[in-house]
C-alpha cells in the first residue's frame, strides 16, 4: 500500500455541503431580530410608569367592602362662630341679705306703684299687683298689709296684703293715712269735707282692717278738726300728730286721742316713735337745728347735728337720732347720736342716697342711691353694709 502523504492539508467542507451538493453561497450578516422586541418591552414599561403617576391610586378595600371617597377641596376655610358662655345668674335674697330670713317686702314706685315679696331663695321680688299713681307706702307693724297714697280722685288709699289679696279702697278724698305703730290692724286716715255753709272741715277716723267685710272700712272712731286739708303725720296710743294748713311743714299740732290739749310744735317734722317722741327741727341759717319732744311736751335740742343735715331719723327706742348728709364729693355721711349724751358713730355710703326707713328694730338703716339705685342695708353702729340693685325707686320696706 502506498503510504498518505503526511503533508496533505485537510479541507473543510463549507456548511452547505453538508447537506448535498448544493452550490457554495457567501454567508450575509442577518439582522438583529431581537431589537424590536426589547424597544417594544421598554416602552412598554416606560408608558406603564407614566400613567401609573397620573391615573388615581386605587384605595385598597375595607374589610366591610366598602369604598371611602375623599371629601371635595373647598376654596375657603369654613367660617367659625364663637359662642360667649352666659352670664352667671344672679345670687337669690339669702346671700345678698343673709339675715332676711323670711325674705323681704317692698313697695316701689315708677309710672305705678308695685307691692312685692322678695323670698329668701328667689333672684328678684315677686310683684303682687300695681297701684297708679302712687305717692308714698307704709307697712303695717307685721308688715301683712300696705297701705298706698295715691292722686286718685283728688286722694285716696289702698291697702293691699303683702302677698296679694283683695284691696282695700279708701277714696272720697283721703288726704293721709298711718297705721298703728304695735297694732297691725289699725289704720288711721284724713277725710277733707266742705260744710253746708261753703268752709272745709277735716276729719281723722281709725279704721280696724281685721272687720273688712269687702264693700267698706267702716271707722270705729273719729274726731273733727275746722278748716282743711290737714294731713296726719303719726299717731298712737299717745294721741295724734296735726299738720294744719295742708302742708307737713306746718304748723304742727299733738293732740290727744279725743283731740284735745294741743301743743304746738315749731319747724319741721321728721319722725316719731311709738311711745310718742317726736323728732322735729328748727330751720337756721346754718341749716336744721334738730329736737326732741317728748310724751310730755319737753323739748331737748340735739347740739352737733346742726351742720347742713338734709334728713333725721329715731331708732324706736328713741335712743339714737341719726343724721343723713349728702356731700360733694359723691358720698353720703351718717352721723348718730344717742338723746342722752353726745357719743356719736360716724359712718358713709357711696354716691348720693336717701333714707327708705329703719329695720330690725333700728339696727339698719335703708337708703337707696340716686345714681346706682341699689338699696342699702347700713348697720349705722358698725358700719356693714349689705347692698341690693333696684332699679325703681323704693318708698317702703320690710324685713
Amino acid at each position: 500500500m502506498e503510504a498518505r502523504d503526511s503533508r496533505s492539508k485537510i479541507r473543510p467542507l463549507p456548511v452547505d455541503d453538508i447537506d448535498g451538493d448544493a452550490p457554495h453561497r457567501p454567508v450575509e450578516p442577518q439582522p438583529r431580530r431581537w431589537l424590536p422586541l426589547v424597544v417594544i418591552v421598554v416602552g412598554a414599561i416606560a408608558f406603564g410608569v407614566v400613567a401609573r403617576g397620573l391615573s388615581p391610586v386605587a384605595q385598597p378595600e375595607s374589610a366591610a367592602g366598602t369604598t371611602t371617597t375623599p371629601p371635595p377641596l373647598s376654596a375657603e376655610p369654613e367660617p367659625t362662630t364663637t359662642t360667649e358662655a352666659p352670664p352667671p345668674p344672679p345670687p337669690p335674697l339669702a346671700r345678698l341679705l343673709p339675715f332676711a330670713n323670711d325674705g323681704l317686702r317692698l313697695v316701689t314706685i315708677g309710672i305705678t306703684a308695685r307691692p312685692g315679696h322678695w323670698p329668701p331663695d328667689a333672684t328678684e321680688p315677686e310683684v303682687s299687683g300695681t297701684i297708679s299713681r302712687a305717692t308714698h307706702a307704709e307697712y303695717n307693724a307685721s308688715g301683712s298689709r300696705v297701705a298706698v297714697q295715691t292722686a286718685v280722685k283728688g286722694g285716696s288709699i289702698v291697702i293691699d296684703e303683702s302677698t296679694g289679696g283683695s284691696p282695700i279702697y279708701l277714696r272720697e278724698d283721703v288726704s293721709s293715712g298711718h297705721w298703728h305703730p304695735t297694732n297691725p290692724d289699725l289704720f288711721a286716715w284724713t277725710r277733707t269735707t266742705e260744710t253746708p255753709s261753703g268752709e272745709l272741715a277735716t276729719s281723722v277716723f281709725v279704721g280696724d282692717v281685721s272687720t273688712y267685710d269687702g264693700a267698706s272700712l267702716e271707722p270705729i272712731s273719729g274726731i273733727d278738726f275746722e278748716g282743711g286739708p290737714h294731713f296726719l303725720l303719726g299717731w298712737g296710743d299717745w294721741g295724734f300728730l296735726i299738720a294744719d294748713e295742708g302742708q307737713p311743714t306746718g304748723p304742727i299740732f299733738r293732740y290727744t286721742l279725743e283731740g284735745s290739749d294741743p301743743i304746738e310744735l315749731d319747724g319741721v317734722f321728721f319722725d316719731v316713735t311709738e311711745n310718742g317722741t317726736i323728732l322735729m327741727a328748727r330751720v337756721e341759717d346754718n341749716g336744721f337745728l334738730p329736737y326732741l319732744v317728748d310724751a310730755d311736751g319737753v323739748e331737748t335740742e340735739l347740739v352737733g347735728l346742726d351742720v347742713g343735715v338734709s334728713d333725721f331719723r329715731i331708732t324706736p327706742d328713741g335712743a339714737w337720732v341719726i343724721a343723713v348728709t349728702p356731700q360733694t364729693d359723691r358720698h353720703t355721711s351718717i352721723l348718730a347720736r344717742t338723746v342722752h349724751s353726745r357719743s356719736t358713730r360716724l359712718s358713709s355710703v357711696n354716691g348720693s342716697a336717701r333714707i327708705v326707713d329703719l329695720v330690725r328694730g333700728g339696727q339698719y338703716l335703708v337708703l337707696q342711691e340716686a345714681d346706682s339705685g341699689d338699696l342699702v342695708f347700713k348697720d349705722w353702729n358698725t358700719g356693714a353694709e349689705f347692698r341690693l340693685l333696684v332699679e325703681s325707686e323704693v318708698t317702703a320696706v320690710f324685713l
